[in-house]
């Protein structure tokens, strides 16, 4: 059981490490500055390699949560007791590594949106009220980590039983909760693009899809918290849904800067790439599938907004 988990963990890790590598690679390759994103996709690979370290370790040695059963007909003998203790330690920087991770997403998808919606009116203030609320939605989720258990020493003790503290189901609540109210605000935050460009409806669909793109996780979230809780007493299938959680998150913070250096690839097949300043005096500027600077009016005429989506030629 513990090989095969471990086989699946190791498998999600590593689709998301190459995703994570891949944006890298080809932010490289089409000659974008190494921006605050890469900057944090980079910090996620390191989180992920010293997650799945500890990771490793915790599913072969075992932790403190032990079914009743098991407890009432197993022997400890001191080595047995001495793996579960450090394990049962490695569980809360597993879940502290976890809970960095996924946030670590959502800041790079929300920087993704930040060169999005840089030129609304409205922007600014709500970037902030974004920022504000993962900041604080972070720290909540790394308390509740460390607060169910008292005294404290109950989250690595394996005899006596400790209880039932160490399944730390509130905390399972809270960053499920947390998590999932996030996803729906990043979810939320391009809509108003959406609306207001100048784009045919197939291609308003298709954005409007790469954005909802969120929802997975959300799904995920949803059905991994019923489930845990049948099996309050298996770490390893917890640590297998929150590793699938997170690559999910990987996939939805990089879609769309991978999609936009796809499209870039396309175009510099067809044409030159050519930027504002090149383009003649007249000749209407539109959004080119997230790749380029885009001008929109708003129906009734109201003025134009110039709609800064993600242009990933630095010159």
């Amino acid at each position: 059981m513990a090989t095969s988990s471990l086989a699946t963990i190791w498998i999600l890790y590593g689709l998301a490490v190459v995703i994570m590598v891949i944006r890298l690679v080809l932010g490289r390759l089409c000659k974008q500055k190494f921006d605050v994103g890469d900057r944090l996709t980079l910090a996620a690979i390191v989180f992920s390699i010293a997650r799945i370290a500890f990771t490793h370790v915790l599913v072969i040695w075992g932790t403190n949560n032990i079914s009743d059963e098991y407890r009432d007909t197993h022997h400890f003998s001191k080595l047995d007791i001495y793996h579960r203790e450090m394990g049962s330690k490695f569980t809360l920087v597993a879940r502290s590594l976890y809970i960095l991770l996924l946030w670590t997403q959502k800041f790079v998808l929300l920087e993704f949106y930040k060169k999005l919606v840089k030129d609304m009116p409205w922007a600014k203030p709500t970037l902030i009220c974004y920022l504000v609320t993962f900041i604080i939605t972070f720290c909540l989720s790394i308390i509740f980590t460390f607060v169910e258990c008292h005294p404290f020493s109950l989250y690595w003790v394996v005899i006596p039983d400790p209880g039932k503290c160490n399944e730390a189901i509130i905390q399972l609540f809270v960053v499920g909760i947390l998590n999932m109210s996030t996803d729906l605000l990043l979810i939320a935050l391009p809509i108003p693009i959406l609306l207001q460009v100048h784009l045919s409806i197939i291609k308003k669909v298709q954005l409007g899809f790469l954005f909802c793109v969120g929802f997975v996780i959300v799904i995920i979230t949803a059905v991994r918290i019923p489930r845990t809780l049948k099996n309050p007493g298996s770490e390893t299938f917890r640590i297998t849904w929150t590793t699938g959680e997170f690559l999910a998150a990987t996939f939805v913070a990089n879609a769309p800067t991978l999609y936009s250096f796809r499209k870039r690839f396309e175009r510099r097949k067809k044409k030159p790439f050519r930027t504002l300043a090149s383009r003649p005096r007249g000749e209407p500027v539109q959004i080119q599938d997230l790749d380029s600077t885009a001008k929109s009016r708003t129906q009734g005429g109201a003025g134009e907004t110039l709609v800064g989506s993600v242009d990933t030629e630095h010159t």
